[in-house]
């Protein structure tokens, strides 16, 4: 019943990304965004005893980096962008356990992408035109070297 569930959300997800232009609408980010947030997660159980800011829509932060390079900021939200537009949606699992987390400012603007380079989809929040949709494994590699780059912890597998 839960894959079943999972499979309709992302099927619906990729729907309204293709038909929204969620790529568009993320490169748009990567034109000049005030402060890019780059986040490895712990997708287990979040730790209770954590203060909140330990934590990134309720999973573990194992670490974070602010991208102040203009470069790097593009070409994350271009990779992210990239694997939007070539996702397939009938090639997700149905785990959710997001890795990686992704906060775009723009003025007083915030998005903020859950990522989960498994299952193939992501979860956002404040992001116009959706809340939900799917990628492909290409982008893990930007953001695994940008992780490595700030000599942060990449998420455990």
């Amino acid at each position: 019943m839960r894959l079943a569930i999972i499979t309709l959300l992302a099927t619906a997800a990729y729907v309204l990304a293709t038909d929204s232009d969620v790529p568009t609408a993320i490169e748009s980010l990567a034109d000049s965004p005030s402060r890019v947030v780059l986040y490895s997660l712990d997708p287990g159980r979040p730790n209770e005893s954590l203060p909140p800011d330990a934590l990134f829509h309720a999973h573990n932060v194992r670490g974070q980096a602010n991208i102040a390079d203009a470069a790097e900021q593009r070409a994350l939200l271009r990779a992210l962008a990239a694997g939007t537009r070539e996702a397939k949606p009938d090639v997700i699992n149905a785990c959710f356990n997001p890795r990686h987390g992704l906060r775009v400012e723009r003025g007083s603007y915030a998005a903020e992408f859950l990522i989960c380079f498994e299952c193939l989809q992501v979860q956002a929040c404040g992001f116009q035109p959706t809340d939900f949709f799917v990628t492909t494994a290409a982008p893990q590699k930007v953001f695994d070297d940008s992780l490595r780059g700030h000599n942060l912890p990449l998420p455990a597998k």
